[in-house]
């Protein structure tokens, strides 16, 4: 079996729910490259079958004495094998954002997996100010807004604490590019002194070298994929699929390039041409002028 060790270093982030993911992937691979099927793998260890499925699709997690077991038994060793087992160490430790889980949904908790584990973030808003760029007060009222009467004020708080928390991905290497429809702008959220505040913070965060803030004003009427906010993740790894989060009224869909294209059910490659699409055509940089006139 090829060494792939240089693509596993390459691929090893730090969110431990990205990283379970990936050692899924790279053990199935090597199961496949040995020609093993899942029954034999199971029937080798006196497993059920049913783990060995399990293992792959991400249904359970996998220990490091069973990850060790699978990598001699699919013939991987040496500096790869090395790199995978401390894959597995570092996979099975919390995320920093477990205490969060009560006001996540799983969605959202793979979400956030991407989101800290990408080189590059491309993220389309249509309503409001993306969460990675909010001020705390911005945050706060939105929630406010959106928050049904079973929602308490300890709740408020934990997701405005969690949102302002997952803003210092900005000061990662990544890259992050913004588009905002103009309606996100424009839009009274809490208060004109919050607004004109979170115009501050936009402008500021504007001048970071990794982050690019643009707009489409309501002068280039309707354009690509408009109708829904969505996010693009890349990632390092040259195996790694694009994924993409998309928002509707109803619910939170996470998609990636292994899934079937079929009827009207686009792939992360289409957010993506549309994202360039709009960015090279109608999207503008902000700036005060535009902001605050």
């Amino acid at each position: 079996m090829p060494n792939d060790a240089r693509e596993v270093e390459v691929i090893m982030p730090e969110n431990p729910m990205f990283l379970r993911q990936r050692l899924r992937e790279r053990l199935k691979k090597g199961r496949e490259a040995v020609g093993l099927t899942q029954q034999q793998v199971a029937n080798a260890f006196g497993w059920s079958p049913s783990k060995v499925i399990r293992i792959e699709n991400g249904k359970i997690s996998v220990s490091v004495t069973d990850t060790m077991a699978l990598l001699a038994k699919y013939e991987i060793v040496g500096e790869e094998a090395e790199q995978l087992i401390e894959l597995a160490k570092i996979a099975r430790q919390p995320s920093w954002y477990a205490a969060y889980r009560p006001i996540m949904s799983a969605e959202f908790e793979a979400y956030l997996a991407y989101e800290e584990s990408a080189s590059i973030v491309r993220s389309f808003a249509r309503n409001v100010v993306p969460g990675l760029l909010q001020t705390e007060e911005y945050a706060r009222a939105l929630f406010r807004g959106f928050a049904s009467g079973s929602v308490n004020d300890d709740e408020l708080e934990l997701r405005v604490e969690l949102r302002m928390k997952r803003q210092k991905i900005l000061q990662s290497e990544a890259k992050f590019f913004f588009i905002l429809d103009e309606a996100a702008l424009r839009r009274t959220v809490g208060s004109e002194a919050v607004i004109q505040q979170q115009y501050e913070v936009l402008l500021r965060m504007n001048d970071l070298p990794n982050v690019e803030v643009m707009y489409v004003p309501f002068s280039a009427g309707i354009y690509p994929l408009f109708r829904n906010p969505y996010l693009i993740f890349e990632f390092p790894g040259e195996s790694d699929d694009l994924v993409a989060y998309v928002e509707t009224p109803e619910t939170e869909i996470l998609l990636n390039e292994r899934m079937p294209r079929s009827g009207k059910n686009r792939q992360p490659s289409d957010y993506l041409d549309a994202f360039w699409e709009v960015e090279n055509s109608v999207a503008v940089r902000i700036d005060r002028e535009s902001l605050i006139g």
